[in-house]
């Protein structure tokens, strides 16, 4: 009998999010033509917002707050074409994973004490993609109510929109300011969608990987706890053998899933790491040393704000699979086998054992293209590096302003 295609909350809104971005793998001709659609509008949405700021850029050479805002909008949307465009590319290595995942894991036939374990990584992804929904909207959202309020007071020809427009056409006038407001919000909103998707898939499956991490280290120290533990010490060793065996092959299963994650966000990240800290870095200039004014402070507050806690959720996740898959260690250590019979099966029990905490000594990682695994310490590594920059502007500045 075929099993029910797992799916919750978390599953369902991140697979959402990257179906009507256009990243998702169609299956049939209707989400085809959806995904043909997507990548339409998307597309539109990048191509507008980076020309928009570019000519902004071109017409404002006196201004340095307003430039330095706009370069912030054009490397966001830049790096997110990018890292779009590289999934784009492993669409079929993304539709793998999801398969795999449904295959070993999320349809496993769990006890009390695995399932709860399985639900409290539920639990934890569901907030993680309220979380991930919540703070991007919150900050994409100062875009739009910004020039709501500086066009109160004002009259209707002097009226502004979220990003100015240097063309002939009258912008300003009903309805073609309502039009393009609208147009511009959407655009902020569907380049926003776009930023958050291709991580949060994987922060996804890294919590997943985690549970799984865990289920094994509770299967690990208590499959001892047999039957026949009292009553023949040459079947329990056996029992136990078998028993550890299946715990290797879904170690195995575990690390071929990493594997497979690492292979497909590997370069995604590498560039999301090297970027965001001199976005970071910008932020930190434009809200204590520049002047841009209390509402286009409030969006560098709330873009900063955002992109430490997109980084901060992004390490954290990778950071917590290194931390169980090194935790494999302590439970093959923590079990009975050092009182089990020097028979066959003890013997290569112990064998067994020994290599499975070899192999859990190299933790499970995503790494940053190779150079460096991601974990909490990247999350460090770049706040210093943010701090060393943002310090490096200001005795700039102020030297030429001594000068």
């Amino acid at each position: 009998m075929q099993k029910k295609e797992y799916r919750d909350f978390s599953l369902i809104s991140a697979t959402y999010v990257m179906k009507y971005t256009g990243i998702l793998l169609a299956t049939n001709a209707a989400e085809e033509r959806q995904k043909k659609i997507s990548i339409l509008y998307t597309a539109i949405a990048f191509i507008y917002g980076v020309y928009v700021n570019t000519v902004d850029y071109y017409h404002t050479s006196n201004d340095l707050s307003h430039r330095i805002f706009l370069i912030i909008n054009t490397t966001c949307i830049v790096m997110t074409m990018i890292k779009m465009f590289i999934l784009q590319a492993r669409r079929v290595q993304i539709a793998k994973i999801l398969v795999y995942a449904q295959q070993h894991f999320w349809n496993n036939d769990y006890n009390p004490q695995e399932r709860h374990i399985f639900k409290m990584c539920v639990k934890y992804s569901t907030w993680f993609v309220i979380f991930v929904f919540s703070v991007p909207s919150t900050s994409l959202t100062g875009y739009v109510i910004t020039p709501i309020f500086e066009n109160l007071g004002r009259n209707k020809s002097d009226r502004m929109l979220p990003f100015k427009m240097w063309v002939d056409w009258p912008v300003n006038e009903t309805p073609y300011y309502e039009l393009m407001f609208t147009f511009q919000s959407v655009c902020v909103y569907i380049i926003g969608m776009g930023y958050v998707c291709p991580d949060i898939l994987m922060c996804l499956l890294n919590v997943h990987a985690v549970g799984q991490f865990r289920i094994l280290q509770y299967r690990m120290l208590n499959f001892w706890n047999i039957v026949c533990k009292d009553s023949d010490p040459e079947k329990y060793t056996e029992e136990c053998y078998m028993a550890l065996k299946k715990c290797i092959r879904q170690h195995q299963l575990i690390i071929v899933f990493c594997n497979m994650m690492e292979s497909v966000y590997s370069t995604t990240i590498f560039i999301h790491v090297t970027i965001v800290s001199v976005l970071m870095c910008l932020d930190w200039y434009e809200i204590l040393l520049a002047n841009p004014g209390n509402a286009m402070r409030l969006i560098f507050i709330f873009h900063m704000l955002g992109s430490l806690g997109h980084l901060c959720i992004l390490t954290c996740s990778c950071h917590y699979m290194m931390e169980e898959s090194s935790n494999i260690v302590r439970a093959a250590y923590g079990g009975s086998w050092s009182s089990l019979p020097m028979n066959q099966s003890g013997r290569s029990l112990r064998t067994a054992m020994m290599f499975i905490m070899i192999r859990a000594m190299k933790p499970c990682c995503i790494t940053a293209a190779g150079f460096f695994p991601v974990s909490l310490e990247t999350f460090t590594t770049i706040l210093s590096s943010t701090f060393s920059y943002f310090t490096l502007m200001r005795n700039s500045f102020t030297k030429d302003e001594d000068e």
